[in-house]
């Protein structure tokens, strides 16, 4: 009897592993826009949304997204963006900068600076990488929150941007001033 139960149990374990190694996988969702987002208390910056982010966006209480990117890129999405903004009832402000016809200026900086001021609630700040984004940002808390250079190039280091390449070649770590 004792045999009998064993082998009973035995075959109810292959069983169950046999219909383990049958079942189907389970995808993976891959993790929503926001977790891949730099974040400072309500300012988030980040690279171009996908067409599937913005209602993950609106879910997650952005309330403002400021995007830096030219018109020349925006033609390259398959989507208008600012569309899907407003439909999802999220603010959207168009800042494009880069490139011959959209240069970095002190002009860019202060309608930058009026735009963020005005928002309350997340403020989504992207550009193509989150590079422009993130050196608009940090121009901003330079001129308007008293951070010095070097304080606000070390807020976005978790980006990448910050140390910049030549401290690691030369080994030696650099200091970013205002020459007035």
């Amino acid at each position: 009897m004792k045999k009998i139960l064993i082998t009973i149990l035995l075959l109810m374990l292959f069983n169950a592993q046999a219909q383990q190694a049958n079942a189907p996988l389970k995808v993976q969702k891959k993790p929503p826009y926001t977790q891949l987002l730099f974040q400072h208390k309500n300012i988030f910056i980040g690279p171009q949304p996908e067409y599937s982010d913005f209602k993950t966006l609106k879910a997650a209480g952005f309330t403002k997204i400021i995007n830096m990117r030219t018109p020349d890129e925006m033609k390259e999405l398959k989507f208008y963006e600012d569309y899907l903004v407003k439909k999802a009832g999220i603010d959207y402000h168009f800042l494009p900068i880069g490139g011959k016809d959209f240069k970095y200026s002190p002009a860019k900086l202060e309608e930058f600076a009026q735009s963020l001021n005005t928002s309350t609630g997340k403020v989504l700040l992207h550009c193509r990488s989150g590079h422009r984004a993130s050196q608009l940002w940090v121009a901003y808390l330079v001129k308007y929150k008293r951070k010095t250079p070097d304080q606000a190039l070390a807020m976005v280091k978790d980006m990448g941007w910050w140390p910049m390449p030549m401290e690691a070649l030369l080994d030696k770590k650099l200091s970013v001033s205002i020459l007035e």
